[in-house]
């Protein structure tokens, strides 16, 4: 394909016609498309389109023009993603009856959503990427067996990469959280699981209100997450990114095309939340990347959309800077209503730990413990596995000498949450296991030691 056939645009011209090519009702021809992906050049072009989270539908619309050297070298670097997307969707099924199952066994209600829900709202669900099963349960404690089981009868594993997470809203009495499983190594088959309960943490300090969800089944086995609460799930996942995909876009769009979709409790969820402005950004990603029809377009037009304040996400990628300021923004929101004292604190908190690299470590002689002061909505406590806190670099099991405890003390809004604190630090014992907490991820020497004798003493050895 010759160059002088594709004259150089502007960026800012060429990126909603590349972004077309994700969207289910492309705004742009393939021919258009094909020209910004020249002008962009492949590399850029594919690492723009992947982000995307629309492999599916882009290596579908750009395969039958592959002669073109560029969109060939575009195609290769996004095809073998796209393919382990086709062997998921493959699996899919599979996967989801064994979760029916499992829930049955256990007597729990369990709702797929996100985009194992968003996907039937699709004509074609196979265009709808996904990356794992995202399953949600009433409580922490549900959330507890069904991991325990996924865990012990299936072989998943805690992902060191994404540790396990709690919220704790005092006012509603309610834990929440996640827990990220792997699938056993080796089994292609089996597909990473991730149980998110009580509510869904809305950015810093806020949640989604899926506790005070109307219709959601109550059943044992699995169900899904009703559409309103989902498409507000959607816009939350990314809010927390500060990016909005053209995934994001689409399952707008089917959205839009439900004749049952009530609009008014979708918006007072998002609204709720504070994510009217974080929506407004989502709806300027879709108009100008696809074509609406005058129903979508009048639907759209009614939803009370804002953006004021918050700093508009990059079309292209995240951006970290951009991420950490939204987050504060919305966490002086949030709890203004409290007064401004509270806010300022809450919006301090939420920049300082949004605009750090967190990793987690050991942390070095004489730097201060991190003592558990905090268990609310605006602290997130990590999970670390006894066993993977003394597995970090720099740890030396013959010679740490364990903190010994100075107190102890059980949630009283949940008896499987055992806390046991020392003077480096706070453990906690989750359904018999033992964990460092952490919210900066840092753990001294001694609260790692602690962490094993406890583990060690819990079962008995």
């Amino acid at each position: 394909m010759s160059t002088r056939l594709f004259p150089r645009r502007r960026t800012d011209d060429l990126l909603p016609r590349l972004l077309s090519l994700c969207s289910t009702q492309p705004r742009y021809t393939v021919e258009q498309s094909v020209h910004a992906l020249h002008s962009l050049g492949a590399d850029e072009a594919a690492d723009i389109l992947g982000r995307q989270r629309c492999r599916s539908i882009v290596v579908a619309r750009l395969t039958p023009v592959r002669a073109h050297a560029t969109v060939a070298r575009c195609l290769d670097l996004l095809e073998p993603r796209a393919a382990r997307i086709r062997d998921m969707h493959r699996v899919l099924d599979e996967n989801l009856d064994r979760v029916d199952a499992l829930a049955r066994r256990l007597d729990l209600p369990v709702l797929a959503f996100k985009g194992l829900a968003a996907r039937r709202g699709y004509a074609d669900p196979s265009q709808r990427d996904f990356g794992d099963l995202d399953l949600y349960v009433r409580t922490r404690a549900e959330a507890g067996r069904l991991a325990a089981a996924l865990r012990t009868q299936h072989g998943y594993r805690v992902n060191p990469d994404e540790l396990p997470w709690l919220k704790y809203d005092h006012e509603a009495r309610l834990v929440y959280g996640q827990i990220n499983l792997l699938a056993p190594e080796g089994a292609s088959d089996v597909l990473n699981v991730d149980v998110h309960f009580g509510d869904y943490s809305v950015r810093h300090c806020a949640r989604l209100g899926l506790d005070r969800a109307h219709g959601l089944s109550k059943e044992p086995g699995l169900a899904v997450m009703p559409p309103e609460e989902n498409l507000a799930s959607g816009v939350n996942n990314a809010a927390g990114d500060h990016f909005v995909t053209m995934k994001d876009t689409n399952d707008l769009l089917a959205a839009l095309d439900r004749g049952d979709f009530d609009w008014g409790r979708f918006r007072n969820l998002v609204e709720d939340a504070g994510l009217l402005p974080f929506l407004g950004f989502v709806v300027d990603k879709l108009r100008i990347s696809s074509r609406l029809t005058p129903r979508q377009a009048e639907l759209l037009d009614r939803l009370p959309l804002t953006r004021r304040l918050e700093p508009a996400p990059p079309l292209t990628r995240p951006d970290w800077r951009r991420r950490y300021w939204a987050t504060t923004v919305h966490a002086f929101r949030a709890t203004r209503p409290r007064g401004a004292a509270a806010a300022i604190r809450t919006a301090t908190g939420a920049y300082d730990y949004y605009s750090k690299r967190l990793r987690l470590e050991l942390s070095g002689p004489g730097e201060r413990r991190e003592g558990l002061d905090r268990f609310d909505t605006s602290t997130c406590v990590r999970l670390v596995p006894a066993e993977l806190a003394t597995s970090l670099p720099g740890f030396d099991g013959a010679t740490a000498t364990a903190a010994p405890i100075t107190g102890r003390g059980t949630l009283v809004a949940d008896r499987g949450i055992a806390r046991a604190d020392t003077r480096a630090g706070t453990l906690l014992t989750v359904d018999g296991e033992v964990y460092v907490a952490t919210v900066n991820y840092r753990i001294p020497r001694a609260l790692a030691a602690a962490a094993r004798a406890e583990a060690l003493q819990l079962n008995g050895a």
